[in-house]
């Protein structure tokens, strides 16, 4: 009777850290998607890790211990902090590898804590605070969206960054790009002689974020911009 009773509640518990487990990835899921769909490096499976990790590592640092202290599972003498606070200390060397800097430009801090936000619901989770953690998923995915609405107030640090090829027979072409794509700042810059032409490639940074039909529309109203390409957001 006792042997039976133990091995129920063993099941009971092992079925709810599988549940924690399933939450996690369905919350790095919800996170990931957010970044997959703005074609960040860190995605959909990085978030799905890092959140399932987290918990896997939260249910361990609680509870795989128990035994060796001579309690039941979740004993006073256990240290559920001692794991889950090197999982924090991990997740810092992912961030740091995540964000990196180029041409003038800091790449990757947003998904980096994001990421590091990620680990955190995981821990949530995998200590049992699952409606915390889930609401904290909404929360984060919320934020994900609206700071990338086209609101003036939340775009005013945002960068977008185009490559614009343009036969440049005078210097005034380069004002009037500049002032057609509100340029912040000029990242590259370099000019090239082709059949006797001038053609300069520009790479700048601007808060405007152009859709295709408004590129192709600058591309035939201004004969001198022989190309655009918006190669990325930051």
């Amino acid at each position: 009777m006792l042997l039976g009773a133990v091995v129920l509640d063993a099941n009971k518990t092992v079925a709810e850290w599988l549940a924690r487990l399933a939450i996690a990835v369905a919350c790095g899921f919800l996170i990931g998607f957010e970044r997959k769909r703005r074609s960040k490096d860190a995605g959909i499976r990085t978030h799905i890790i890092v959140c399932f990790a987290s918990a896997l590592m939260m249910i361990i640092s609680k509870y795989a211990f128990s035994d060796l202290v001579g309690g039941a599972l979740g004993a006073k003498e256990a240290d559920p902090a001692r794991v889950a606070a090197q999982v924090v200390s991990g997740i810092g060397f992912l961030g740091a590898g995540i964000i990196f800097y180029r041409r003038d430009l800091l790449h990757g801090l947003t998904t980096a804590a994001g990421v590091w936000a990620t680990a955190g619901i995981g821990l949530a989770i995998g200590a049992g605070l699952v409606v915390i953690g889930c609401i904290s998923t909404v929360i984060l995915f919320s934020l994900q969206l609206l700071l990338h609405t086209r609101l003036r107030i939340l775009r005013s640090n945002a960068a977008n960054i185009f490559r614009i090829v343009a036969e440049v027979d005078d210097p005034d072409v380069l004002d009037i790009i500049d002032k057609i794509f509100k340029t912040k700042k000029t990242i590259n810059f370099k000019t090239k002689q082709v059949e006797g032409k001038i053609i300069a490639e520009i790479e700048i940074a601007t808060e405007m974020d152009y859709s295709g039909k408004e590129l192709y529309a600058f591309t035939k109203q201004y004969a001198f911009i022989k190309s655009v390409e918006k190669t990325e957001e930051l």
